[in-house]
């Protein structure tokens, strides 16, 4: 094995706090492919609020087939397609997915070491991500993305989510916009809905 992303591996093995060790492996990860990656989906929702559990990490990035390959003999188990298994030493393990090669969004660093960080998902992307997904009709949707925003309300760009959101396709933007209306009202924020998304 390359000593491509070892430290990394062996930060997040010794790890405890579960938030961190998730961003440990991610740049891990990213030592291992050579190129940025970027955390989004739960685990980034977890690192935004504190308050949610994952059921994987997602991993947003190119991964080529050879790179993948890499990551296999640095000790992560193929589950097949773009997902993988990572065992920690205290027998706990993790899920990995790449659902996508392109970021969409923006994304702010956190810093793990003097010469370590990790790319994350910015918070007001991730509560456009969490719009979207509420859109679907479903309850779990909905109340996740109203979760998020009641945790990250007072810390997101309002003008920064509904710009993004206006630079939609029309039937997304429309949609959009109404649901962030009912989310932010939802959450206890309706003072932000009539100010940003009433339209």
């Amino acid at each position: 094995m390359s000593d491509r992303g070892r430290a990394e591996l062996a930060a997040a093995n010794r790890e405890s706090n579960k938030t961190v060790r998730r961003l440990w492996l991610v740049a891990a990860i990213q030592a291992i492919v050579a190129r940025p990656v970027f955390l989004v989906g739960g685990a980034a929702v977890d690192l935004h609020t504190g308050s949610y559990r994952p059921t994987d990490v997602d991993i947003v990035g190119v991964v080529t087939t050879e790179e993948m390959a890499d990551l296999l003999l640095a000790g992560f188990t193929d589950l097949a397609g773009r997902h993988l298994r990572w065992d920690y030493s205290d027998g706990s393990m993790e899920l990995i997915e790449f659902p996508d090669t392109v970021l969409d969004g923006h994304f702010e660093q956190v810093r793990l070491g003097d010469d370590v960080v990790v790319n994350v998902i910015s918070v007001e992307s991730l509560v456009v991500d969490r719009i979207h997904q509420a859109t679907d009709g479903s309850l779990v949707t909905y109340e996740e993305a109203v979760r998020l925003v009641a945790a990250v309300a007072h810390r997101v760009d309002w003008e920064a989510v509904a710009a993004d959101l206006e630079g939609r396709p029309e039937a997304v933007y429309l949609r959009s916009m109404e649901w962030a209306y009912k989310i932010l009202t939802a959450s206890g924020r309706e003072d932000l809905g009539t100010n940003h998304f009433a339209r």
